[in-house]
């Protein structure tokens, strides 16, 4: 894994267009900690769109997706900078996905611990709208007592089919089981928590699959699909090594199917739903009523 240690000149990312920035309750901001995950050995790193963007790009490494990350090592100062410099009517808009281009869990995390710090961050202001921390790592689990100290945040947990047996034909990634039951842990802590099924992948069956997800204790399930959610119509998957190893790769129906047996079965119970885009967009915010 080739790593660059460098300090970042800003954290904090304004979302004024595309995917984040969608209705009906856009994100203001995205934090990444990292450039790079090292994820992108794995299936995720098959269709992940980030490896489309600028921000790998231009950064000069010369390993591939998924072989190297940078560290933003003054990541957590820079929040803590921006954080205090803000007036509370202008916390209470801060909406921020962490992140849409890198795992905050990626395995370097474990040693950096940049998402960890960020998080002490987080905890010493309770008045922010709304902070979501999107993983499918199991590490996340070092942290659940640290995200109980936060009440706007929400951990979302990729969870993109029930069979493990396909996940590891593909490239493998982080154990199906150790996922559940990050889930379950943080439900006990009294933790938001949400699923996010994205992409929808083949699954071993949608009874199993939709029924496991509905009793999971997750308070949000979010059901995507390749071509909804890569930002582009489906044109960087169709670039990608997902496409080369998925002939059938643009077919959603398997994703809705799995969303309306969702909304047939959630209904009555507090379980909020949402598709793509707008599932992703679609947590009230705190301050809704000011």
């Amino acid at each position: 894994m080739e790593i660059l240690l460098k300090e970042a000149k800003s954290i904090l990312t304004p979302q004024r267009n595309g995917f984040l920035a969608a209705r009906p309750y856009p994100f203001t901001h995205s934090l990444s900690g990292y450039v790079g995950c090292g994820f992108g050995q794995t299936t995720c790193g098959l269709y992940c769109y980030a490896q489309f963007l600028p921000n790998w790009h231009f950064r000069g490494f010369t390993a591939e997706w998924g072989h190297a990350v940078q560290v933003k090592t003054n990541a957590a100062q820079l929040l803590a900078k921006a954080l205090s410099t803000m007036k509370p009517q202008v916390r209470h808009k801060l909406r921020i996905f962490m992140s849409s281009t890198t795992d905050p869990y990626q395995p370097v995390e474990r040693e950096y611990q940049i998402t960890r710090q960020c998080l002490e961050v987080f905890a010493d202001y309770d008045d922010l709208d709304l902070l979501v921390v999107q993983t499918r790592s199991p590490l996340a689990a070092r942290d659940l007592s640290l995200l109980g100290k936060i009440p706007y945040a929400c951990l979302s947990v990729t969870i993109e089919t029930d069979d493990q047996i396909y996940l590891k034909r593909l490239k493998g990634g982080p154990p199906l089981e150790k996922r559940w039951e990050l889930i379950r842990e943080s439900r006990a802590c009294g933790i938001s928590t949400q699923i996010t099924v994205s992409p929808c992948l083949r699954y071993s069956g949608i009874e199993n699959f939709g029924q496991r997800l509905l009793r999971s204790g997750a308070n949000r399930l979010i059901v995507d699909s390749v071509t909804d959610g890569d930002g582009s119509g489906g044109e960087r998957t169709a670039r990608s090594p997902f496409a080369q190893v998925e002939p059938d790769w643009e077919d959603s129906d398997h994703a809705h199917r799995l969303y309306r047996y969702l909304e047939e079965y959630a209904g009555g119970t507090d379980i909020a739903l949402g598709w793509s885009i707008a599932g992703f967009c679609g947590i009230t915010p705190r301050y809704l009523a000011q």
